[in-house]
């Protein structure tokens, strides 16, 4: 658990109170947040349970584990929820009362241009979650074929122009290799 100092700032939960509210939280109850990221739900959920009460955090991505909270009834898991069942086990946690789940990509990944996920700054395209997997945007895009990245875009980005986006891909590739987020923006642009 890490509370030094080190915390990053992210942005206040969009629906905050609602999102609590639906949980109708038992002060001892047991409670999972499966995408921790700035804790500011998590916060929330430990702010109205007892010394009884337990909270089981999960987030795959490093910077997350910097905003683990410091306290007893908090547990932080820096895996991907996917895997809650094992945990939950693992932790000795038969049952669950509330599991909150805040899906989506946070405004803290487009604001920093490390990460690749925001064409407002150049950086590497990587788009990663979890920077410890393999491949990152950039590597998908060079290596994978036409009919494998026109499915991702399909099904993934739900586009209807899948396969010219991936043909555009797969021809702009062969004269330069993709790498920035400067590169994709380059290739989507009419």
């Amino acid at each position: 658990m890490v509370d030094n100092g080190r915390q990053m700032v992210y942005h206040t939960p969009a629906l905050l109170d609602e999102s609590i509210e639906g949980l109708s939280i038992c002060p001892s109850g047991v409670y999972v947040d499966v995408t921790f990221g700035g804790g500011g739900h998590s916060r929330e959920i430990l702010r109205r349970l007892n010394d009884d009460g337990r909270l089981i955090a999960f987030d795959q991505d490093e910077d997350a584990a910097l905003n683990a909270i410091d306290d007893p009834r908090f547990t932080f898991v820096r895996s991907n929820f996917r895997f809650l069942k094992n945990f939950l086990r693992y932790l000795e946690v038969d049952e669950v009362d509330g599991v909150l789940a805040d899906l989506g990509v946070s405004s803290h990944h487009f604001d920093d241009a490390e990460r690749g996920f925001s064409f407002r700054f150049e950086g590497d395209l990587d788009m990663r979650m979890n920077r410890g997997t393999q491949k990152s945007a950039a590597d998908i895009l060079n290596e994978y074929t036409v009919e494998r990245l026109r499915d991702i875009f399909s099904k993934y980005g739900e586009l209807k122009n899948a396969h010219k986006i991936a043909s555009s891909v797969v021809a702009y590739r062969q004269t330069k290799k993709i790498a920035l987020t400067n590169d994709l923006l380059a290739i989507l642009e009419p």
